[in-house]
């Protein structure tokens, strides 16, 4: 079969929740629909963006999910990928009064190698140091932070054993700069504030992921049917603006999984995430929860794949992928689940915008 996405033939095997998530026992796989070239490149940017840019990236960082060995790690806090930015996570240190930024490994949180500077006025400015950066490259990402001289205040940030390279660094990107041991900080934060910044690469993924996902439950579909060409041009097209995201994509208002009808319920320790395909009357539907644990909301993304009046059957499928609580199990980090599904008789609420207008 041809690629859904070029003329080339489909000659890979794709997984319909990105591999970064792990790899789960059991999970539905897309086989022969996408060729080699996109599924690693062309549409690869969407998966490295989702995983690496995303609230979903923050959150597998707090729960040490890895993805595949072969790609390169990135340190999420450090740096941007596929042209998202890099996660910031802030808090404030009661005990020096500044802001200051945070890093998470596998639940545990500590302050990030940075330098704070603090104008005047009392604006302060993070500069991350990243392990193996050129002084060039520091002096750069300064310069690209906008703060203005002189400073009230600058603090240096690192553990005990970064000293010694910190410090050199940063003397060979400013030669005048003299240090002074300071005073120690807080070891313990109030409320952290996460900052992420996303491209229409972002819902893209979420698009592809549902409608790849469709594919494989749907088996009367091939992906090609010309219903579908919206959506495959919106998962194909690069660069197309993230406000498009609102054509295809939409936050279900409604819970997804049965266990979260009942307000203020959470899941009990269990961390998973759902994919979910619907055909209803006109039109097909997916829907996209990641990260469904007790530490954070998940938002339901739900995925327009086609409108059609020629679509008149009425049936749903659904799968929840669940980590194991001790840990992977050979290469398998978890398992997939055949959700049951229900038929609801009241109309639910109408999708809210993903991308909100300033």
């Amino acid at each position: 079969m041809q690629c859904l996405y070029c003329s080339e033939s489909g000659n890979s095997v794709e997984h319909p929740l990105p591999a970064a998530f792990g790899e789960f026992r059991d999970a539905p796989y897309l086989e022969g629909r996408i060729c080699t070239a996109c599924n690693n490149k062309r549409l690869g940017v969407l998966d490295e963006q989702y995983a690496r840019c995303g609230p979903e990236a923050l959150l597998r960082r707090f729960y040490g999910i890895e993805g595949r060995a072969t790609h390169e790690p990135v340190n999420v806090f450090e740096r941007g990928s596929a042209g998202g930015q890099r996660i910031e996570l802030k808090a404030k240190d009661d005990v020096l009064g500044i802001d200051i930024l945070l890093e998470i490994e596998n639940r545990t949180f500590r302050q990030m190698r940075q330098i704070v500077f603090v104008e005047e006025a009392g604006t302060t400015y993070h500069l991350p140091i990243i392990a193996g950066s050129r002084p060039e490259e520091l002096l750069a990402a300064y310069k690209q932070l906008g703060a203005v001289p002189p400073y009230g205040d600058v603090r240096i940030f690192y553990a005990p054993d970064e000293k010694e390279w910190v410090e050199h660094l940063i003397q060979e990107a400013w030669p005048k700069v003299t240090f002074r041991e300071g005073s120690v900080g807080s070891t313990r934060y109030g409320e952290q504030v996460a900052r992420v910044g996303l491209t229409d690469r972002y819902f893209r993924a979420v698009a592809k992921i549902g409608f790849h996902y469709f594919l494989t439950q749907f088996s009367e579909y091939s992906g090609h049917e010309q219903l579908f060409s919206g959506i495959r041009g919106f998962i194909a097209q690069d660069g197309t603006g993230v406000e498009k995201a609102n054509e295809f994509v939409g936050e279900r208002q409604n819970p997804l999984l049965g266990e979260m009808w009942t307000p203020g319920v959470r899941p009990d320790g269990w961390r998973a995430h759902a994919l979910c395909a619907e055909t209803r009357p006109g039109e097909c539907l997916a829907y996209v929860q990641t990260f469904v644990t007790e530490d954070w909301r998940a938002p339901v993304y739900a995925v327009r794949l086609a409108q059609d009046a020629g679509i008149v059957d009425c049936r749903a499928t659904g799968h929840a992928y669940m980590y194991f609580d001790g840990g992977p199990q050979g290469k398998f980090i978890g398992e997939t689940l055949n959700l049951e599904t229900t038929r609801a008789t009241w109309v639910p609420p109408p999708f809210a915008p993903v991308v909100k207008s300033a």
